[in-house]
């Protein structure tokens, strides 16, 4: 088994920060996306709404049926820009979250960067350090092959 890099375990809060990170900004997604399709519903609402205030002021309505048209749209016209707002801010959140994650996801990648980087240089040195004991070992081999030889020609 691998001995453990120092900064395994930083790496992996970094990990867990990024999981974190990416959790968020999906949440923060999928509100955005809940926000505007309430929206464009109350906006189809309202033209519909509009419409049926438009049809029946034709024909002629009481003004107290005139005035429950008039205040419900008002209330929806207050109910739009509200939700509108909450878009603003969702976007903006949306972008905090998302500018969170890219500096997690940095971190996590310099980490395991730096960890990969220190794990081909061990190997490259045990490389050349099993090559050095292999050139030792058919050094002397050669060395004990050659006083074999010179000992049985005297």
């Amino acid at each position: 088994m691998a001995k453990l890099h120092p900064l395994q375990i930083a790496a992996e809060v970094a990990q867990s920060h990024e999981h974190a990170a990416v959790k968020a900004m999906g949440e923060s997604q999928q509100r955005l996306v809940d926000h505007e399709k309430r929206l464009q519903q109350l906006l189809m609402f309202r033209g519909e709404y509009a419409a049926q205030f438009q049809n029946e002021s034709n024909g002629g309505i009481s003004p107290r049926r005139y005035q429950d048209y008039s205040a419900f749209l008002n209330h929806m016209d207050s109910g739009i820009v509200q939700v509108q707002q909450q878009l603003v801010w969702l976007e903006q959140e949306l972008q905090r979250k998302r500018q969170t994650w890219v500096q997690t996801r940095a971190k996590t990648k310099a980490l395991e960067e730096v960890i990969q980087r220190d794990r081909k240089a061990q190997l490259q040195q045990q490389d050349r350090r099993e090559q050095r004991d292999n050139d030792e070992h058919n050094l002397q081999s050669l060395v004990r092959r050659s006083r074999l030889i010179d000992g049985a020609g005297h």
